[in-house]
């Protein structure tokens, strides 16, 4: 088996038959598949699906087994000739699943659950064979996790939206993730798929067990965050919401779980929020009441990391809609710079500290350029400067310098720290 050991080497198959599965599904609204599985165990689809699953890294599933173990100690070729006998003698079993836990801005914890590289390699070649099919349903307003659209065109999208729709509902879903029910979705997946060794991989994953503490616990719904799959399989039960909500006086825009409906008038909203209340709750999902509201263009309300909200404008002479980055999302940026720098041992360059804050504030400014962020990023800007100086002062056993003399700002730029407003200006990728 050739395994491609560089991004750019091109598997022209995997992408042709992509092509090919999704304008047959969009010819034919009711047409299933059957014939699947073997597309899942092509050496071309494997050796994708490891190139993708390898270039996301992530952690060792419950096996220990990691990225690097494999291709330093095991070997490639080896692993992935060794998952396509399994798969090809259906041998293959999914292993159960590492449960972890990572901060949520409010205090509380996510809980993630990593699949084994095994697991993850596998379940990436089931989504580069089905996704067509699917992708060939989803409506427009859905925008997550999908090819080629993104978290910032849901953003451009409800603002446009809010320029002329001045009522909003927004909508939050209770453990959307943990409480999918498992028979519902597969029940939308056989609407695309019928070749049953592909749903057999499914349901095993979906029932795999989670451990936790030592303990092994099988999970009656849900599909954990952080499988390769689950986005997908979210977005395919998600998009029964979507087919019923075309039919509403609102613009539903939808990113994953993420959702807000923005219409002409109170009375239309209300009605939009009552009949996502019963859609929902005819699919087995919660609403979250607490976070679940309808409100005025001119009160603000957060979708996506931005906080929308109408502002006077001086040149315009007129309201107009703006959005700029949430208190939580500069909140969590000022909280991973701090950690990043932290973690830096005292003995590296300083050069090298600087590209760590530089990496960070040209993710950020890729993300909120589109937005009103320019105050935030001079904010954030002096945060890092005095992160970079705190560092600074620890590795030279120094307290803290009156006047910040020994260590201003174009002493750090002059070390090469990127200057984020700037940045925001000509695009995060120029500097």
């Amino acid at each position: 088996m050739n395994v491609p050991r560089t991004e750019s080497m091109p598997l022209d198959w995997v992408r042709t038959y992509q092509r090919q599965l999704y304008r047959v599904a969009k010819q034919c609204a009711t047409r299933r598949f059957g014939i699947l599985y073997d597309k899942v165990h092509r050496p071309d689809v494997l050796a994708e699906a490891w190139r993708r699953v390898a270039r996301n890294a992530g952690s060792a599933g419950v096996d220990g087994q990691s990225i690097k173990w494999i291709e330093q100690q095991y070997g490639v070729e080896r692993f992935l000739r060794e998952l396509q006998e399994e798969l090809q003698q259906e041998r293959y079993d999914a292993a159960a699943i590492r449960r972890v836990y990572i901060p949520k801005g409010d205090g509380r914890q996510r809980p993630l659950g990593i699949p084994t590289v095994k697991d993850r390699v596998v379940q990436m070649a089931v989504k580069l064979v089905i996704e067509p099919l699917f992708e060939a349903d989803f409506l427009d307003c859905s925008y997550g996790f999908r090819p080629q659209r993104s978290n910032q065109q849901a953003v451009a999208e409800v603002h446009r939206a809010v320029n002329h729709r001045k009522w909003v509902v927004d909508v939050d879903l209770k453990s959307y993730f943990d409480t999918i029910p498992h028979d519902a979705l597969l029940q939308c997946v056989r609407r695309r798929v019928s070749d049953r060794r592909v749903l057999h991989l499914i349901r095993c994953w979906l029932k795999a067990g989670i451990m936790e503490d030592g303990q092994l616990q099988y999970p009656a719904s849900g599909t954990p965050q952080g499988g390769v799959l689950s986005p997908l399989l979210s977005n395919i039960y998600l998009h029964e919401l979507d087919k019923q909500m075309q039919g509403v006086d609102g613009q539903l825009v939808r990113f994953a779980d993420d959702l807000v409906v923005l219409c002409d008038t109170r009375a239309q909203a209300e009605q939009t929020l009552g009949k996502l209340r019963s859609i929902l709750g005819e699919m087995g999902l919660t609403v979250n009441e607490q976070k679940t509201r309808i409100g005025h263009a001119q009160e603000s309300f957060d979708f996506l990391g931005f906080t929308f909200r109408e502002a006077y404008s001086h040149r315009q002479r007129r309201l107009v809609r703006v959005k700029y980055p949430r208190l939580k999302s500069l909140q969590a940026i000022r909280q991973r710079v701090k950690d990043a720098i932290k973690a830096l041992p005292l003995g590296v360059l300083f050069r090298e500290v600087v590209d760590c804050a530089n990496r960070k504030l040209r993710g950020w400014a890729n993300y909120f350029r589109i937005g009103n962020s320019y105050v935030a990023a001079e904010g954030l800007q002096a945060y890092v400067c005095e992160q970079l100086r705190i560092w600074w002062r620890r590795r030279k056993q120094r307290k803290q310098v009156r006047g910040r003399q020994a260590w201003a700002n174009d002493f750090l730029y002059r070390q090469g720290l990127v200057y984020l407003p700037a940045l925001l200006r000509r695009g995060a990728n120029a500097a």
